[in-house]
């Protein structure tokens, strides 16, 4: 079930299931094959982590145009943009 459609439902007073969401990453994505050599190099890099949660916000954006936490999303894009410059 969508997030548009889950939203419809609780407006109209309806029972919504609680729905686990699923990643998806393209493993043939340029990204992919850094992140592995990263985590292979040092698996508690905390990068790691920084970079696990921006994946997973750029997903709820896409999927719902919502963030469950914005705060640490923009935390984690503020501390990549300070490392980036």
């Amino acid at each position: 079930m969508t997030p548009r459609m889950q939203k419809m439902l609780e407006q109209m007073g309806q029972a919504v299931p609680k729905i686990k969401p699923i990643l998806e990453l393209n493993p043939n994505h340029a990204l992919i094959p850094k992140l592995q050599a990263l985590y292979t190099a040092n698996k508690a890099d905390p990068r790691l982590g920084t970079y696990a949660e921006l994946l997973l916000g750029q997903a709820y954006l896409a999927d719902s145009g919502q963030l469950p936490d914005p705060i640490a999303f923009a935390r984690a894009l503020g501390d990549v943009m300070l490392q980036s410059v």
